[in-house]
């Protein structure tokens, strides 16, 4: 059995604050939505679809005016991080945006 198979998206994720003090984070809903947040503010939402067999992600969200961007999503430290490189966005905003960003599973 492949760690990948075993890996589960859906929940909240959180980066650890910045030099600023701001805390970006992301709900993956079990509906295949999402809402991204900074200090618990949305600032964005859209729909994602994730293949954990290859562990790619694709999301479309109104702010990149419905272009979808696909990334990698690369776990580490036993799948409670992740960061996301990219394979393919034509919102430049969101791409310089993910490319930056390490998440952490936020635990119940």
């Amino acid at each position: 059995m492949s760690l990948a198979s075993t890996i589960e998206l859906t929940g909240r994720w959180e980066t650890k604050p910045s030099e600023k003090g701001n805390i970006t984070g992301v709900v993956f809903k079990s509906d295949s939505t999402y809402e991204g947040y900074i200090n618990k503010k949305p600032f964005v939402s859209g729909t994602y679809s994730f293949n954990s067999t290859d562990s790619i992600i694709t999301i479309t969200e109104s702010s990149c005016n419905g272009v979808t961007g696909t990334y990698k999503v690369n776990f580490f430290s036993d799948a409670d991080s992740m960061r996301f490189t990219v394979v393919q966005d034509y919102c430049s905003e969101r791409r310089e945006g993910m490319q930056r960003l390490v998440f952490g599973r936020v635990k119940k």
